[in-house]
């Protein structure tokens, strides 16, 4: 908590300003980041093409009223949200009827400015338009009214944040998040406070096994520029991905798998989910939410991408969706902090997860104060007051040393038995303490998707 109110002010400023997927205030914005954590920027002049996508102009507003009688109605300027992204220039007098055509709002936020932005993704489209508050909306009546809209479109660029902190291997561990909402905090700014903080804190370890990567880019069109600009060799180092967004919302977390739903990072944040909270909800692959994930794992990249949010059930995800009532103020700070606890025990896992290889042969006598490992088991006779840990270890501790074979990982066991990837690894580190066993770094992501029993990819 903190953190992000010592680093608040930067985000209440960028909140402000008017920010897109090509404005020319987004270099304020991503000054405002770096200031918070270096930043690499990348720049992708606008009209870039790939794969049918496009980089809109930068596109300003110079003058939008609505007025009626010679009475101004509306003033576009009054917010970033009052006219429709990459609205084009209208001028004229129109009736109620065509008015309403072009005007928009939400109802589950009658107050509230709606965040109209499809025609960020279609530059092609030409289309004017207003987002009015349907409290004051409502209340105009029929008849004539004057509208003039004066937009300008320039050539721009896109910006993609990039933050690196190098790791023993070039293996990469991608944290994406989302730039380009205006006034909006949990949809977007959320992930991007959440995954500053973690890499803060990363960048303080005396040692990194994998090598982690934030890409803090507009919706889509970042992530698609941003992996077509790189080379094959660095491509492959992009071992999985976390899209992170919604993660202050009063409601469970919330983890949408990778493309197969197998592959280790899905596994271990599911389990992570779900230790921090029982009810935390998991889904598959795009059934819960829609954003980078479908750029990460397509044809040809297909590196897994896993969704932490907060979604409701809701059909627009929570009620305050793409409205200026999308407030930091909204954020519950409480839930934002499991949110950064689920990311550091993922981190933690892969960076300390090791394959276990027994040096002995035949049953050890566990109870041997030479060894001290028995976990005590209930018996009729003597009341032990066991607590459920103790329960778990003491019911798999006959079982769990055939799998001290070099063939599985910390982690596939903590699978394997329920139990939490901590629990597990300081319960096989006491047998590394008294020599019984060695423990190596897992080798690679790649390591965790060899083929056979319990090696899932």
């Amino acid at each position: 908590m903190r953190w992000f109110e010592k680093h608040r002010p930067a985000f209440d400023e960028i909140l402000r300003n008017r920010i897109g997927v090509a404005q020319t205030e987004n270099a304020r914005l991503f000054e405002l980041l770096g200031q918070i954590f270096p930043l690499q920027l990348h720049s992708y002049d606008s009209r870039s093409e790939h794969n049918g996508w496009i980089v809109p102009d930068a596109w300003n507003v110079r003058k939008a009223e609505i007025r009626r009688d010679g009475k101004v109605l509306f003033d576009g300027l009054i917010h970033p949200m009052a006219v429709i992204g990459n609205s084009v220039s209208f001028s004229g007098r129109v009736s109620k009827a065509e008015l309403d055509k072009h005007v928009f709002f939400s109802r589950a936020q009658p107050d509230a400015y709606a965040f109209h932005c499809m025609n960020n993704y279609r530059p092609w489209a030409k289309e004017w338009g207003f987002c009015i508050p349907l409290v004051d909306y409502e209340t105009w009546e029929d008849g004539s009214y004057d509208v003039e809209l004066v937009t300008e479109f320039s050539a721009g660029q896109m910006l993609v944040g990039e933050a690196v902190l190098p790791g023993e291997s070039s293996e990469t561990i991608v944290f994406n998040a989302h730039t380009c909402h205006p006034s909006q905090f949990e949809d977007g700014f959320s992930g991007v406070a959440l995954i500053l903080e973690l890499f803060d804190e990363l960048r303080q370890m005396d040692r990194r096994r994998y090598t982690y990567k934030a890409i803090l880019a507009p919706e889509h069109l970042g992530t698609v520029f941003y992996l077509a600009g790189l080379g094959p060799e660095q491509s492959a180092q992009l071992k999985a991905v976390v899209f992170t967004e919604m993660i202050g919302l009063k409601t469970n977390l919330t983890l949408q798998k990778s493309f197969t739903g197998e592959h280790v990072i899905a596994r271990i944040a599911g389990r992570l989910a779900l230790d921090i909270e029982p009810e935390a909800r998991i889904g598959e692959f795009r059934t819960i939410l829609g954003n980078d994930e479908t750029v990460w794992e397509a044809p040809g990249y297909e590196i897994p991408c896993i969704s932490l949010s907060r979604c409701s059930r809701s059909p627009y995800y929570y009620d305050e969706y793409h409205t200026s009532n999308d407030l930091i103020a909204r954020s519950d700070m409480a839930q934002r902090s499991k949110a950064l606890d689920l990311l550091r025990r993922l981190v933690d896992t892969f960076e300390k997860d090791a394959i276990i290889t027994r040096r002995f042969e035949g049953l050890i006598a566990l109870s041997n104060p030479r060894y001290g490992l028995y976990v005590e088991r209930p018996e009729p006779t003597v009341d032990k007051k066991l607590s459920q840990e103790q329960l778990t270890l003491g019911a798999l501790q006959d079982r769990i040393v055939r799998y001290f074979n070099g063939q599985f990982s910390i982690s596939e066991l903590a699978e394997k038995f329920s139990l939490s990837f901590e629990t597990m690894y300081a319960y096989v580190r006491s047998f590394e303490t008294k020599g019984l066993v060695e423990l190596k770094a897992v080798p690679g992501l790649d390591w965790y998707a060899r083929p056979g029993d319990g090696r899932r990819g």
